[in-house]
């Protein structure tokens, strides 16, 4: 625009006429039509245009991926933050049902604890049963030997007076009566610890009982081997049958 405005003021003459002392002023006209840019005028403005759109448009893309980037982050971080709090629920949750087996665990030990006095209250008073019945038994049989001493004792004495009374209501005389002894009582039956002894060997306890009499006076091993009278009343035996004192 500068130029064209230049261009204008230097084409413009002033003719004077000395004769006739009148100035004369012509103006020569000039075409308004302005002269044509130069190409590197033009490509350097479609440069600036271009490198303001790129512009434009890198900040548009910088703000858009800005934004998807935060967007990103929160829902990377929500996600985080839900599997953590599943995490802490599971735990919770296996914690709780930790803490019910271990409760279920305690009260199953109670009641096996519980059971197993019972049961060792149980044997004591079996073993304290056992015990009473083994002496009752004891007793019982010292009685019945000391009883049959008795019994032997008291036919024998009737067994002589018999055979005197015979001898003296005889008519035809004196006559030889023989009286034969009476059968050789035992000794008595050895107790020791409360145990009885065997009868024939006198070192084991007495566990064998012999048949018809129900004497308990022979130990295993004696009592294995054919006895055929009782070593307590000299009664002849058809049977045995050994005792469980345990």
């Amino acid at each position: 625009m500068q130029e064209a405005a230049v261009y204008q003021f230097f084409c413009k003459t002033s003719i004077n006429k000395a004769d006739s002392g009148l100035t004369y002023n012509v103006n020569i006209p000039v075409s308004s039509a302005p002269r044509k840019r130069p190409r590197c005028v033009i490509q350097q403005q479609q440069q600036q245009e271009i490198d303001r759109l790129i512009a434009q448009n890198m900040e548009k893309l910088r703000a858009e991926l800005e934004e998807k980037r935060k967007k990103q982050s929160r829902m990377l971080l929500t996600a985080i933050q839900d599997g953590v709090v599943k995490k802490l629920k599971e735990k919770d949750e296996e914690i709780q049902r930790m803490g019910e087996l271990n409760w279920v665990l305690q009260e199953r030990v109670k009641s096996l604890c519980l059971e197993n006095q019972l049961w060792r209250d149980l044997a004591q008073t079996n073993e304290a049963t056992a015990n009473s019945l083994r002496t009752n038994l004891e007793q019982v049989l010292a009685h019945v030997c000391k009883e049959r001493n008795v019994a032997n004792d008291g036919a024998a004495a009737d067994l002589v007076d018999d055979a005197e009374s015979s001898c003296g209501s005889c008519d035809e005389g004196w006559r030889k009566v023989v009286v034969m002894p009476p059968r050789q009582q035992p000794t008595e039956a050895v107790v020791e610890d409360g145990k009885t002894k065997c009868r024939k060997c006198g070192e084991k306890e007495s566990i064998v009982l012999l048949l018809p009499c129900r004497h308990l006076c022979l130990c295993a091993k004696c009592g294995s081997t054919l006895v055929s009278t009782c070593p307590v009343c000299d009664s002849v035996t058809n049977g045995s049958v050994h005792v469980n004192m345990s």
